[in-house]
């Protein structure tokens, strides 16, 4: 039994009839790829991880013998990153096609639900304009596309669902493994353990080959000495845990497996409420709940007494819960909070305005103070009335076109774009 390599890459599907579950997925994804001709949307593909979504865009690029460029979108955020590696690729096909014997390039971005921050500079308009341009086929692969922040992206594309491979398939695949490794495995060892991965392929795989470097006799007791799964869901998905737990565990669950502040959980439950909760009575008690939550938080923060962080996760997760009485259907949740959006906007704003008063106190020799007070409303209003005089200012002070355009309130970049 060799473990210098892992299971999941051993045995990873070679062609698109090795994959196991999500047979319409499958369908889809090759019906689409098949007919791909330019002008035709993007495919993406989404659903829990684990499950074959990058496996099978990885082997229909080998049974279609295309040319797979991999990128990771959430590691390339930037425009300009995103142009500089996928953005030649998709404008023309390269001349290693004609005589490589392959059909042509196939572009693969995958995780680009993790492509929020700050520093995602442009990169979802960068992935736009590649699908509205691009000559190749483009791929997008993503866990979560419930945030109202990828619409643009779903609309130029065709969505393909994925969802947990079905017990039995992933029953079959681990007996074919034992098979493979010369193992002897209990099949209710092997059940416990498919239940434990929840439908999760790779980790069903990692977990069957943890085991089998112990012992080549797997029992139930040794798929019980596993660990419990440090499973991790995006905020979006905790979020929609707590507002639609039909248990109290459910929530308190969502609340393990979210790696996310508290408070910052706190406020995106907040920001979330009424979009979720249609129903007025719903909405109140749910927001008495969040109340109580937050009389707790601000308790700990006075005392530093963190015995009350119990009652106040209670009341957010469990609490919220608690107060729907109507059904409800999930919505695309909003993260980061609308309070962390304004902070954030707000800091940058302050350390801008910084940045122009340094400039200011350095060419006037007087102090940031005597800039910020004296000079700097002086120069807004200059900026703002006379733009040719505000040239000369920002040419004499150095200032950027970001300065130029906080001190006129966007005049200047409006007056060069006419």
């Amino acid at each position: 039994m060799s473990t210098s390599l892992m299971w999941t890459e051993k045995y990873r599907p070679q062609t698109v009839g090795e994959i196991i579950g999500n047979d319409e997925a499958k369908k889809s994804f090759i019906s689409w790829l098949k007919t791909w001709k330019p002008g035709v949307k993007a495919a993406l593909l989404y659903g829990p991880p684990g499950v074959g979504k990058t496996t099978l865009v990885q082997a229909a690029a080998k049974t279609f013998s295309y040319d797979l460029i991999e990128m990771n979108a959430s590691d390339t955020r930037t425009a300009e990153k995103i142009m500089r590696v996928a953005g030649h690729a998709a404008s023309e096909d390269s001349l290693l096609t004609h005589f490589s014997g392959s059909r042509g390039t196939l572009i693969l971005l995958d995780e680009v639900d993790g492509i929020y921050g700050r520093e995602d500079q442009g990169g979802i308009g960068a992935i736009l304009r590649l699908i509205r341009e691009s000559k190749v086929p483009i791929v997008l692969v993503a866990n979560d596309i419930s945030d109202v922040r990828l619409r643009d992206l779903k609309n130029e594309c065709l969505l393909i669902p994925f969802h947990h491979v079905r017990p039995p398939l992933l029953l079959a695949l681990l007996k074919e493994l034992c098979r493979r490794e010369g193992l002897e495995a209990e099949d209710e060892a092997l059940k416990i353990l498919v239940n434990r991965c929840e439908g999760d392929v790779r980790s069903a795989i990692n977990d069957l080959q943890s085991i089998a470097e112990r012992t080549k006799h797997i029992k139930v007791e040794d798929v019980e000495r596993l660990l419990p799964r440090d499973k991790q869901i995006t905020v979006q998905e905790a979020l929609k845990k707590i507002f639609l737990a039909d248990l109290p565990s459910e929530a308190r669950k969502a609340l393990a497996e979210v790696n996310i502040d508290f408070e910052l959980l706190h406020q995106a439950i907040h920001d979330n409420l009424p979009y979720q909760y249609k129903d007025p009575e719903d909405l109140a008690s749910a927001y008495d709940a969040l109340s109580r939550a937050d009389l707790y938080f601000g308790r700990i923060k006075r005392t530093k007494d963190w015995g009350f962080l119990s009652y106040a996760l209670e009341q957010m997760t469990v609490g919220v819960a608690a107060s729907r009485k109507k059904s409800y259907y999930p919505v695309g949740y909003r993260f980061p909070p609308s309070k962390l959006i304004l902070l954030s906007k707000s800091k940058a704003e302050r350390e801008l305005k910084d940045k122009i008063c340094s400039l200011i106190a350095e060419k006037c020799h007087v102090s940031r103070r005597r800039a910020t007070m004296d000079f700097l409303p002086f120069l807004k209003a200059i900026f703002s009335s006379n733009l040719e005089e505000a040239k000369k200012i920002a040419s004499w002070l150095n200032l950027t076109d970001e300065m130029v355009d906080y001190l006129s309130s966007g005049k200047v970049s409006k007056a060069k774009k006419r």
